[in-house]
């Protein structure tokens, strides 16, 4: 049979040989060009030659995708080719006989190609890590470049020379704009047509003003309205937040792009006018997010709505100043990109970006001074309710901030300012315009991140409690599982907000885009650290998949609590142990499933077990055992939540069956919590078990004069006249022992719900010594009689003895004829 199955493999084979052959000679040509071209490359970094290698860099990014999408293939022909050799199975050892010739044959030809293409998937990942690392040389060589192209001195704003050559260069500008309308003028045809086109641009232009103006403001004031009409809670706020960004930066965008592809339609917007366009739009979108960050972080009308706890200045130039600042950086934005469109501007562009740079550095000094400041921001007010558990500075009460901050904050940004006129008078117009763009742009990227990190948070917060909130028992969840949920929500939405904002933050350091795009793709599509290889999308889609899985289960237990099993007559204990054996086989399918996203190899799960054992066995036993145990306890449901237990731990309801312990709630409303494996190896007495039925016992004295019949008769009677005690089994009435004191009596009851127990045996108490007092049947109670042989020396006589008090019988004896 081994022979045959050769021979249908050769078969299989020898179609195919011929055009692997050819594919893997032309992928060892292609693999031996792009070495020749990274030789290359990399003879031209060494030599100085920036300006070479980096107009080679597009040249590289090929090389590199070329050489990663060779390298499937080649992964996909070598676990082919080992799969044909395990078919042929282990090679004969010395002291076995030899395979036959057609075997021994087929498995050199397997082992020379596993030889080959193992060879250039090396050669291959060797390509990819030596042009990721000529990336980063350019990189890198580029990035130096940027920063000492900073410190190259120009002419001082303050030079004669610099004005006058603005000013031509301003004459050349005019001249510009003057023909660029002139030939869109002579495009568009006859007059009627201009002015049809110009009456369109008016028209776009009038919308994003009425966006601008009266919807704006009819979109706050209805946002606000709805606003102010609730309690404000922390997800309200951010909510509210939301809203109104939403009604600032939507007209902005709609009027925008109203205007804008107005202007291209009507061919008014050619490259270099588009550039100029965006450059407009941009800004007037920077300008209003900064005034509705500053409206939300400074502003002091509603002040409940704001989503920090910073008290606003009390100088309302301050917020002025700072949107100021945007207006102002933007309109150099503006301009520096009519300059760029018009060509060869460059002094204009100095002077103007010189100029920009010297105003928001007075205006960075002006809010420097404590006057601006005074009564406002250093102090923190602490909320109190729901947003501020726990904490002893609840009940509106204000705290303060390290008062060292502020003066140390304002000395910061008033060096900033100073510097930055400085240096644009210096003639640093270039280092004057990075520290301001860098001024302009972080706040606005902290304001994004900030709302971000906080919309993502309370849309999973959001999203957690609309889950919970079908829960069958109704109850809330503890408070510290809802603090640890908490925290863990927000380390995560951290996590995922610093990685989606690395780029920009590293964009923002003056790397080129272009190299923070190799870098995120890189890091995306992975990257090997010594014999290991890391790719982030992987891990992003493992995590995106364990945690899709995990909400999936969750939705579905609640829909089964809410659905199916609500509508049964299933066992609540039943229903329960079903729902978590649910959760356990969510959790295990979305462990599995994002281990096998990141290409673990699930058989190794194995070893790893096997490893985890031995520590299993040293200083994991109780939990393991707990953990077995609590399955034993889902499975064979000797317990079951809702079920009255006794333990030797206490006695109380089982709340809560989880994978190390149970819960159990005592009668006094505290809370057992018992290790699994002790329900397990210890006794349980379980009231509930089968069923609520249950049996009581009350004990009950008579004095030896009484009637034994009647008091058995008035027992059973008090017993069916109560309405939780079942008719069948009957109750009955035991007669215990002659007491010293008294006949000793039991009645003894079943109930239909034994939770009811002690209630009834209170009711049954109060109905006994009523019926007794009525029937005159006397409940005794011990009575000593103490007697004085001798006193000592000294002692007082003893009073006469007190007329002897009444018995409670005799109280309660009602009097009777001597007749009888």
């Amino acid at each position: 049979m081994r022979l045959v199955a050769i021979v249908v493999l050769w078969l299989a084979l020898v179609g195919t040989a011929f055009a692997q052959s050819q594919t893997a000679a032309e992928r060892e040509t292609a693999i031996d060009k792009a070495s020749a071209q990274l030789r290359q490359i990399s003879a031209e970094i060494e030599a100085a030659d920036a300006e070479g290698a980096s107009s080679r860099e597009q040249e590289i990014r090929e090389i590199i995708a070329g050489s990663r999408s060779r390298l499937g293939p080649v992964n996909t022909e070598i676990q082919a080719v080992s799969d044909n050799l395990a078919l042929l199975g282990p090679a004969p050892k010395e002291n076995e006989p030899p395979e036959a010739s057609a075997v021994a044959g087929e498995r050199e030809t397997f082992n020379n190609q596993l030889t080959m293409l193992r060879g250039q998937r090396t050669r291959i990942l060797a390509n990819i890590d030596e042009a990721i690392a000529l990336l980063g040389d350019i990189s890198k060589n580029r990035f130096l470049r940027f920063y000492s192209d900073l410190a190259v001195r120009t002419a001082s704003l303050v030079t004669p020379d610099l004005w006058k050559g603005a000013a031509e260069d301003f004459s050349k500008l005019r001249g510009g704009v003057g023909n660029y309308f002139a030939q869109w003028q002579a495009s568009s045809g006859d007059s009627n047509n201009v002015l049809a086109k110009v009456a369109a641009l008016f028209a776009a232009f009038a919308i994003s003003l009425f966006m601008l103006g009266p919807v704006q403001r009819w979109a706050r004031r209805y946002v606000n309205t709805k606003v102010t009409a609730r309690e404000p809670t922390k997800a309200r706020r951010v909510g509210a937040a939301a809203a109104r960004l939403l009604t600032r930066l939507g007209p902005g965008v709609i009027g925008g792009l109203a205007v804008i592809e107005t202007a291209r339609a009507i061919g008014l917007l050619q490259e270099d006018g588009l550039s100029v366009a965006h450059a407009i739009w941009v800004s007037l979108i920077a300008f209003l997010l900064a005034q509705g960050a500053t409206a939300g972080l400074f502003s002091p009308a509603g002040p409940d709505w704001r989503l920090t706890d910073l008290e606003p200045p009390s100088n309302p130039r301050v917020r002025v100043y700072m949107l100021a600042i945007f207006a102002l950086f933007g309109v150099k934005s503006v301009a520096v990109a009519i300059f760029d469109a018009a060509g060869g501007l460059t002094q204009l562009s100095q002077m103007v970006t010189g100029v920009n740079a010297v105003i928001i550095g007075v205006l960075l000094v002006v809010l420097s001074q404590r006057r601006m400041w005074a009564g406002g921001a250093a102090p923190v007010k602490v909320r109190s309710g729901a947003d501020a558990p726990g904490n002893g500075e609840a009940n509106g009460q204000t705290a303060r901030v390290d008062e060292s901050f502020w003066p140390s904050f304002r000395f910061v940004v008033r060096v900033i300012g100073v510097g930055v006129i400085a240096a644009s008078v210096a003639g640093y117009v270039l280092l004057a315009d990075f520290v301001v763009s860098r001024i302009y742009y972080l706040p606005l990227l902290i304001a994004v991140i900030w709302f971000t990190r906080a919309l993502l948070k309370e849309a999973t917060l959001w999203a957690d409690r609309r889950l919970k909130s079908g829960k069958a028992d109704g109850q809330d969840p503890a408070e510290d599982e809802t603090q640890a949920f908490v925290f863990w929500v927000g380390a995560g939405v951290d996590v995922l907000v610093f990685v989606l904002f690395l780029p920009t933050l590293l964009a923002l350091a003056g790397i080129e885009i272009s190299s923070v795009r190799d870098i995120v793709m890189r890091a995306f599509s992975g990257f090997r650290i010594g014999g290991m290889f890391i790719s982030l999308s992987d891990i992003f889609i493992a995590i995106g998949t364990f945690v899709a899985i995990l909400i999936v289960t969750r939705g579905l237990q609640g829909a089964l609590q809410r659905g199916p099993l609500a509508h049964s007559r299933i066992d609540p204990g039943i229903q329960n142990s079903l729902v978590t054996l649910f959760g356990y086989f969510g959790l295990v399918v979305a462990v599995v499933a994002a281990f096998s996203v990141m290409g673990f190899d699930l058989s190794n799960l194995a070893l790893i077990a096997g490893a985890l054992s031995v520590g299993i066995g040293f200083g994991l036993q109780s939990i393991v055992n707990n953990f077995v145990s609590g399955l034993i306890l889902l499975f064979e449901r000797p317990i079951k939540v809702g079920d009255w237990i006794v333990t030797n731990s206490g006695e109380g309801i089982v709340k809560k069956i989880s994978v190390r312990s149970t819960d159990i709630e005592t009668f006094d409303r505290s809370s057992i919590i018992i290790p699994n494996s002790e329900l397990i190896s210890s006794t349980v007495t379980n009231w509930t078990h089968r069923d609520r039925l249950g049996r009581i016992r009350v004990p009950v004295g008579v004095a030896y004069k009484s009637n034994p019949e009647q008091v058995r008769e008035l027992l059973l009677q008090c017993a069916n006249e109560h309405p939780l005690v079942v008719r069948y089994p009957e109750p009955f009435v035991v007669w215990q022992d002659f007491g010293a004191s008294s006949l000793d009596f039991e009645l003894r009851a079943y109930l239909r719900d034994i939770s009811k127990g002690l209630q009834v045996k209170t009711e049954l108490r109060y109905a006994i010594f009523e019926v007794f007092r009525k029937e005159g049947i006397e409940i005794p109670f011990p009575q000593q009689d103490l007697y004085v042989k001798s006193l000592p020396d000294g002692a007082p006589t003893p009073a006469p003895a007190p007329t002897p008090t009444p018995t409670p019988q005799q109280v309660a004896e009602p009097e009777t004829d001597d007749d009888d």
